[in-house]
Formats: C-alpha cells, structure tokens, sequence
C-alpha cells in the first residue's frame, strides 16, 4: 500500500500528528471514539472523546487460530445513556465490523492530511470488569477482543460460520451454505437424483 503523495511528505519530514480513530458500526448505531478531549467529526460522523482509550496490541496464532486484537476503554460513565460502549449489552454487537484508522495531520494547523493505515475487524467477545462507586457514579472498564472479518481470517482454514457470511465475501446470490446450519443434524441430499 502506498501513502498519499501529501501524506508522504509530512512523514518524510517527520512532522506530522497522529489521529487514532475507531469506528464501531453495531446493529441499530454507528458510534466512534478517539483520545481526545472534544467531539471530532471526520468523514460525516461525530467521533466521542475517551482520553482512556487503548488500542492494545495484537496477538498472534498458530495453526488455524486467528489473530486477534484487544482494545480497551476504561473509566466508562454508566450513567450516559447515550454512549454505545456503556450500553454495549443492548446491542447484538457479536460479529459488527469495528474500523480502526490512523490519520496523518499538520501539527501546525492539526488538519487531516490523510491516512496513514486503516483496519476492518470484527467483535469477538466483550469482557467486563466494573470500577469502584464515586459519589453516584460507577465507572467500566471493558476490553473488546477483535479479529480479521470472515475469508481473510478463516481463508486458509476453509471454516465458514454463515450463509450471510459467505455471501459477504463472495456475491449476494451465493447458496452454497445454505444448509450448512442443518447437514450435521439433517440428511440433505446433493447433486441429481
């Protein structure tokens, strides 16, 4: 992958600053967060401050176990109803892409120059350890295990887990695993009869 001409530059020089950005699109909420402290809005969507936000690092895997990645938020306040993180559990969030991005900026001015790297994953599971209560307020921590999304996590396995699945990777008419929720507890008969 090769960077933006102006994105280069700035590298080149050494004189850039870094965005971090994530990008969770959950069934029925699209929510994104950054390390700042006030509201960013980039690409149409408001992303939310999290001074606390971890973007953790990834873990290998042998074999056919997937790479996954951990990021951590912590000091939630539960008492927002409105923030999608604290009300995780509301959602069906298993399996919702999570976009990472990395974006390059002029220190100087703190404008978007482009992006250095971007990242599509998926929720894995959701674990939660919850804080002391102060005054009226208990604050969260949860750590959100990721990993790549369908083929380019299971390409060399061949495991599939869906129909949906599959027809993401490959057309929306695609059957081919039309059965595949059934065939271990149902005879399915294939080819010509």
């Amino acid at each position: 992958m090769s960077l933006d001409p102006a994105v280069q530059a700035v590298v080149d020089k050494g004189r850039i600053v870094r965005l971090d950005l994530i990008r969770f699109d959950i069934p029925g909420k699209t929510v994104g967060y950054h390390r700042g402290g006030r509201p960013y809005t980039y690409n149409g969507l408001t992303y939310l401050p999290n001074r606390y936000l971890q973007m953790g690092g990834a873990s290998s895997a042998l074999g056919i176990a997937v790479t996954t990645r951990t990021i951590v938020f912590s000091n939630i306040p539960v008492a927002d109803p409105d923030d999608a993180i604290a009300q995780l559990e509301n959602y069906n969030y298993p399996n919702a892409p999570v976009i990472i991005s990395h974006l390059a900026g002029d220190p100087d001015t703190d404008e978007v120059l482009g992006v250095l790297a971007s990242t599509i994953y998926e929720i894995d599971q959701v674990r939660y350890n919850k804080g002391a209560l102060t005054g009226s307020e208990r604050t969260l921590t949860l750590s959100i295990d990721l990993q790549p999304p369908g083929r380019s996590a299971r390409g060399t396995t061949g495991a599939k887990r869906s129909q949906a699945e599959q027809q993401f990777d490959n057309l929306a008419s695609d059957t081919f695993f039309e059965y595949a929720a059934t065939i271990g507890s149902m005879p399915e008969e294939w080819g010509q009869r």
